[in-house]
Parts: structure tokens; C-alpha cells; sequence
């Protein structure tokens, strides 16, 4: 059955809250009328009249009007919002009502023009404004004749404005007009005045602008809930956001916008006491903080951050790659190597029961470059795994699944073995810990060295009866128990990679501060909800 709604302005009645009447009373015994047929047009064309919607609207088959607006025993609507749900007993003759006649004994018309009168002469005694208007009533009682009588009357009323006790400034049935009603009176000194006249040029002056207020939406709209804020930015929650950017901003009153790796080497860098060094800032910390944070996680072009916080684009890339490597700096500290006590109170109940000792889960991924012109370069970073320039880098997780080690960016023809032993990850192992992989590790003699084990599934044999390759019953339920573990480290590299900006093409202007970017994200991600439940 379909809900029928009214279809007056202002009127919120429905089919739908019949069915609630505890939750909405004023709707009992509320029923819902359809428009009359199209070949009563004229009837039709009065009705749409009287609901005065836009001139565009044209009524279906489904348009419906509640009784609310109907009198008792009346055939044709006249209660609306527009007339406060009262009919008159006349009609204005104007061109935007209805022309309705209304007969009128003769004794009523020598009432209407005496109560005319003496009400005129009160309001004009005492001082009291008032709309005199003109009214055309019908005056004839023989309706066979058809001659139709017309008489204009002219009546007095308060002007609409001043249709309350206060605002006439005396009370019904007083004929003091000095008795006014304090309560309702305001005294406006020229102070208030000028404050207001302040706050209206400012709210003007800043509607014009039309940059500051499409950043100031924009803002507004990244920081409304928590939602935009893991949306927008890849923190989880706005109070971790404000709660970040209260520690940077201890440290960030100085800092000066990157112009090269010159610009590192000057005595003076990011050390001046007297205020930042370097070109005047358009945008406060706080908009440069989420301007960094946004084309991180979104992976937008220049020009649209340029639009949206209205800066050039050269700004906007001098602003993200200083933020990107003060938080670099700053955050860089926090991605540690867990010690082995700390590992075992968060492991989870799914490597307690079968690997235990495991102290983490490596795995190498790539991030897709932008063709470097140079021919050097594109042999150095192209990766015939997937057939483009990549930059590749070792990546580490807990058994709870978070970063705990990242190195540094290698082309993405470079070895699992040369990258594991290069970066420094074997620095940090243990003796006696269990370090999970794929089978593409081959760092099993560097891993006894060390005095620790390596998990790895166990690599296919060839079958004796042709050329194929096989596995046992029990190399392959040890592959699948260490493939449903080592997922973990695939999906938080999956997370990783939700930051656009790196997994996308990462364009090559970028390549200074890939590993900071890496970096940044995955102290990001180390923020978020844990990834591996007990």
C-alpha cells in the first residue's frame, strides 16, 4: 500500500503516522482526500490555487491532501499555513486569491458600515494607526434575475504589524495609550547597534571571500565526525587527530618550508629563533597539517589541494613534503622492535597454540613508480615480477599485526636476501625466535647464524612418476597452517597501501620522500584498530 503525504507546504501529514498514533495523536481520525478529476478542470484549478505551491508543480495520480485543511461540512479546501488556518468571512479583492461572493441581508450591511464607522473614529481619537480597505460584497437576493448587486464597503483594521498588545502600545478594552507592556520592550543603546553593524560586515567580508570559506568548509567537513576523519585522513577518531597534532605543534613553530636538499644544509635551518626563516605562511599549522594528511591518504593532484585551500600548487608541494618529514622525524621513533615480553602478551590465541615463538612476520611488497626518464633509473627500479618500475621495501608486523620494522626503498630489481640483509632487520633477531615468511625467503643459513628459526611452507618436490611437482599430507597442512597466519602481514600491507598517495603510481617529483611517506603511513596504520583479534 503506498504512503500518501500532504501535498501543502508546511503540512507534515502522512499515511505513515496513522500507523502510530501513541507517537503522533494530532493524526487520529486525519484522512486524505485525492484532487478532483481532470474533468472538473475548474475545480481542480481552484484547488491548486488554494495550496499555492510552485508554479512547476503538477499534481499525479498520487497526490493527496489531508483533511486538516478542510472545514466541517466544507467540500473545498480553505485552511492553510498562509492563512493561519482561519477563513474569512470575505475576500480581499486582490489578484492572487480567490473571488468568492458572500450575501449579506441589508441589516448586515447597515451593521458592517456603523461598526466601520465607530471603529475609525476610535482609532483616529486615539491616535492608533489603521488600514482602511475597500471590499466588494454581493448585495442581491434574487438570484432568478440574475443581476448580481455590488457594493464596496470599507472596513478598518490594525495593520498586519501590529496585530499584538505590544505593538499598538495599549491594551484591548484600555483607553490609556500610555499603558504599555514593559516586558517586552528592548532598549537598544548605540553600542549594541555598532557591535551588530561589526558582526554583519564580518560575516560579509568573509562571504565574499570566497577562497577562506571554501577552506574553512572543506576543514570543517574533513573534521566533522569520525567517520570523515578515517575517510579523509586515515586516523580513526578526531580526538587522535587533535591529540597528534597537540604534540607537533610544540615543535613546529619554526619550521621552514623544504626548497631542495640545499636548503637542508644552511646553518640557520629550522633553527631560528626569532620565527620561521623562509616565505610567509598563507595557511595556519593546523590547515597545513590536514592539507598534508588528506593528499596522503586520498593521493589527490596539486591543483585540487591547491583549489580547495587556496595556495599555488609549488605551495602546496613545499607544504607537504616539510610536513611529510618533520613527521618523519617526529614519528619515526615510535615504529620500534618490540622486545619479546611484549610480543608474547599481545600474541594472539592462534599463534600461542601453534607457533608461539614467532617474534614477526615479514614480507617484501612493491609500490609503483612513474617512468623515470633516465635509462639508469629505469633499469635500477624495473621489477620483471610485475613488469614496471617499482620501489620495493621490507616490511615487518607483529603476531597482533602491527609495524614494527620498515626499511628503507630498494629498486624492484633487488633480491628478498640482498634487501633482509642489507636493511638491518637481522640486527634485531634474537636468539631463539621464530621469524614467519614466504617461501621466497631464502635467508635460512643468515636466520641460524643468528641462532633463530625460520618458518617458511616447504617447498614442492618432483613427483617420481613424471614432471610434475608434489607435496605430502603433512607439507601440506603445514602450508596451509603458516599460510593462515602469515595473511596477516598481506592485509596489512593491504592497509598500507589504502593510503592513495603510495598506492598509486607515486609520481617521480615524490621520490625524495617515498621513504618518508612509507614511513608516516605505517605509524598511521599502527593507530588504527587492531588487526588480529584474540
Amino acid at each position: 500500500m503506498p504512503v500518501y503525504h500532504c501535498c501543502v507546504p508546511e503540512c507534515t501529514s502522512s499515511t505513515r503516522k496513522l500507523q502510530d498514533l501513541d507517537k503522533h495523536p494530532h493524526m487520529k481520525d486525519v484522512t486524505f482526500y485525492s484532487l478532483p478529476k481532470k474533468s472538473d478542470q475548474r475545480r481542480r484549478n481552484q484547488w491548486i490555487r488554494l495550496i499555492r505551491r510552485e508554479k512547476s508543480w503538477v499534481p499525479n495520480k498520487y497526490t493527496r491532501i489531508c483533511s486538516c485543511h478542510f472545514e466541517h461540512g466544507s467540500n473545498t479546501p480553505t485552511l492553510f499555513p498562509y492563512n493561519n488556518f482561519k477563513k474569512s468571512s470575505y475576500t480581499r479583492k486582490t489578484s492572487n486569491s480567490i473571488q468568492m461572493p458572500v450575501d449579506i441581508s441589508d441589516e448586515e450591511e447597515t451593521s458592517t458600515e456603523s461598526n466601520s464607522g465607530i471603529l475609525l473614529h476610535h482609532y483616529e481619537e486615539h491616535n492608533i494607526p489603521y488600514v482602511a480597505e475597500e471590499y466588494e460584497i454581493n448585495t442581491s437576493h434574487d438570484r432568478s434575475e440574475g443581476v448580481k448587486h455590488v457594493k464596496k464597503v470599507e472596513c478598518v483594521t490594525n495593520p498586519p504589524f501590529l496585530d499584538h498588545v505590544y505593538a499598538a502600545g495599549t491594551s484591548p478594552g484600555s483607553t490609556d495609550v500610555n499603558v504599555q507592556d514593559t516586558a517586552v520592550q528592548t532598549d537598544m543603546t548605540m553600542n549594541d547597534i555598532n557591535i551588530m553593524s561589526d558582526q554583519i560586515h564580518q560575516l560579509q567580508a568573509k562571504l565574499d571571500d570566497k577562497t577562506t570559506l571554501l577552506r574553512d568548509c572543506f576543514i570543517e567537513t574533513v573534521t566533522k565526525n569520525d567517520e570523515n576523519v578515517k575517510l579523509y585522513t586515515g586516523l580513526p577518531s578526531l580526538a587522535m587527530l587533535l591529540g597528534i597534532f597537540n604534540i607537533l605543534s610544540a615543535k613546529c613553530s619554526a619550521l621552514k618550508y623544504w626548497s631542495g636538499p640545499p636548503s637542508a644544509q644552511e646553518k640557520n635551518y629550522q633553527r631560528n629563533r626569532h620565527g620561521k626563516p623562509g616565505p610567509s605562511r598563507k595557511l595556519s599549522f593546523y590547515q597545513e597539517f590536514i592539507l598534508s594528511l588528506v593528499r596522503l591518504r586520498l593521493g589527490l593532484f596539486e591543483f585540487c589541494i591547491a583549489d580547495l585551500f587556496g595556495v599555488s600548487k609549488s605551495r602546496v608541494s613545499q607544504i607537504f613534503i616539510t610536513w611529510i618529514t618533520f613527521m618523519s622525524n617526529a614519528f619515526g621513533n615510535f615504529l620500534r622492535w618490540p622486545s619479546r615480553r611484549q610480543v608474547k602478551k599481545y600474541m594472539p590465541l592462534s599463534f600461542r597454540k601453534q607457533y608461539p615463538n614467532t617474534r614477526a612476520i615479514i614480507d617484501c611488497t612493491e609500490f609503483f613508480l612513474q617512468r623515470p626518464r633516465s635509462p639508469t633509473a629505469q633499469a635500477a627500479t624495473y621489477s620483471t615480477y610485475k613488469s614496471k618500475n617499482t620501489a620495493k621495501c621490507l616490511l615487518a608486523i607483529s603476531p597482533a599485526g602491527n609495524f614494527t620494522f620498515v626499511s628503507k626503498l630498494y629498486g624492484g630489481n633487488v633480491s628478498d636476501r640482498f634487501i633482509t640483509e642489507d636493511s638491518g632487520f637481522l640486527n634485531f633477531v634474537e636468539e631463539g625466535d621464530d621469524i614467519m615468511a614466504d617461501r621466497g625467503f631464502t635467508i635460512r643459513d643468515l636466520l641460524t647464524d643468528k641462532k633463530a628459526t625460520l618458518n617458511i611452507p616447504p617447498f614442492t618436490r618432483k613427483c617420481p612418476w613424471g614432471k610434475k611437482k608434489r607435496l605430502n599430507v603433512n607439507e601440506i597442512k603445514q602450508t596451509r597452517k603458516i599460510a593462515k597466519l602469515r595473511i596477516h602481514v598481506e592485509r596489512a600491507i593491504q592497509r598500507l597501501k589504502l593510503f592513495r598517495l603510495i598506492g598509486n603510481v607515486i609520481p617521480w617529483s615524490l621520490k625524495p620522500v617515498i621513504n618518508q611517506m612509507i614511513k608516516v603511513s605505517a605509524f598511521l596504520c599502527n593507530l588504527m584498530p587492531t588487526l588480529v583479534r584474540k
